[in-house]
């Protein structure tokens, strides 16, 4: 299974890994060098290279800009549901 921060294919660029659980990985990243928004996929277990894949090396799917805002809430409110509170000093 592969770490999503090492699947970067040459035509989408990953910037940050923004949510990854339970072998499914989302991305902020930048398409062939120009347009930024969000791509996902599930990363396997194992020796398999998850989904999707081309000629057997991982690499992302990327959303439609229209799907992206949204997914971005739900990301944003399950971190901040999980997030942990700041430890307080002593």
């Amino acid at each position: 299974m592969p770490e999503p921060e090492v699947v970067n294919p040459h035509n989408f660029d990953v910037q940050e890994i923004i949510y990854n659980l339970n072998g499914f990985s989302v991305a902020w990243g930048r398409w062939e060098g120009s347009s930024y928004g969000l791509a996902m996929r599930w990363n396997g277990e194992d020796e398999d290279q998850g989904y999707p894949k081309t000629f057997g090396h991982p690499v992302w799917f990327i959303l439609p800009r229209d799907l992206s805002f949204p997914i971005l809430q739900v990301i944003n409110e399950h971190n901040e549901k999980y997030r942990k509170p700041p430890q307080q000093a002593e």
